[in-house]
């Protein structure tokens, strides 16, 4: 019987210290492929807070903390977040901004991403990797627009009353009209042709279908959208004019990464 308990001692001790740290690595390969759906928070001034999807009580994010799906975020007086993605694309967002993550995923093996940050107010910068090529979407939305990308460098504010401002420093991102609620509702009175018959007397006000657009803005050039829903062309716009401190922030943040 001794020889048999110390046979058997040796295997009992060998099994407890390893199975710690079999049990991290099972842990910490769970851990990696939650996060592969997530943005970590790699910068953080100031105060911001997340309400949780299905939780109502917003909390306060910390440097490290990771974002999901269904996440709102809000950046106080003076605070400022940078989130960083699988694809080491990087997206910050200055004071006084709220936003939504739609989406924020990446399939290794197809190397495809979905990735949609919805603005609701405030301004963002982002620095999209080209790691993924031109597969997937890349995209930041607003109620108006909708801006997605493949690889460039271009930011977005977006006002009170809904006015987007879309600049691009790098690359070349394609605005486009917000899909509009109504639109699979009654499909017939957006999409049904009407014969125009020359000059007639014009009804009084009465809700209308905003026009599909889409344009291409280039580096160094600018669109805005107005809060109907309406665009400017692309317009070229100066560097030297642009400098002020959120651009200027940013623009050191790219250099270091």
């Amino acid at each position: 019987m001794r020889f048999i308990i110390n046979r058997a001692m040796p295997l009992f001790f060998l099994f407890v210290i390893l199975f710690p740290f079999s049990a991290q690595a099972e842990n910490k390969a769970v851990e990696i492929e939650i996060k592969g759906d997530m943005a970590e928070v790699t910068l953080l001034e100031g105060k911001v807070e997340v309400i949780k999807k299905e939780i109502i009580k917003a909390q306060p994010l910390t440097l490290g903390d990771y974002v999901a799906h269904g996440d709102r975020i809000s950046t106080k007086k003076g605070s400022r977040i940078e989130l960083k993605l699988l694809d080491n694309s990087l997206i910050r967002f200055d004071e006084f901004t709220t936003f939504e993550i739609v989406s924020v995923e990446f399939d290794k093996k197809t190397k495809q991403r979905d990735i949609n940050v919805s603005m609701v107010l405030g301004k963002t910068w982002a620095n999209v990797s080209k790691l993924f090529g031109q597969r997937g979407r890349f995209a930041v939305s607003t109620k108006t627009a909708v801006a997605g990308v493949r690889g460039t460098v271009y930011r977005v504010n977006v006002a009170e009353d809904n006015t987007v401002l879309v600049k691009v420093y790098w690359g070349e991102v394609g605005v486009s009209s917000a899909p509009k609620p109504d639109t699979a509702s009654q499909p017939q009175q957006i999409m049904k042709p009407t014969k125009v018959l020359g000059p007639h007397p014009v009804a009084g006000p009465h809700p209308v279908s905003m026009e599909e657009w889409t344009y291409i803005v280039k580096s160094m050039q600018q669109i805005i959208i107005r809060p109907d829903g309406t665009a400017t062309k692309p317009m070229p716009f100066l560097a030297g004019e642009d400098i002020n401190d959120w651009v200027r922030w940013n623009q050191e943040r790219d250099k270091k990464n």
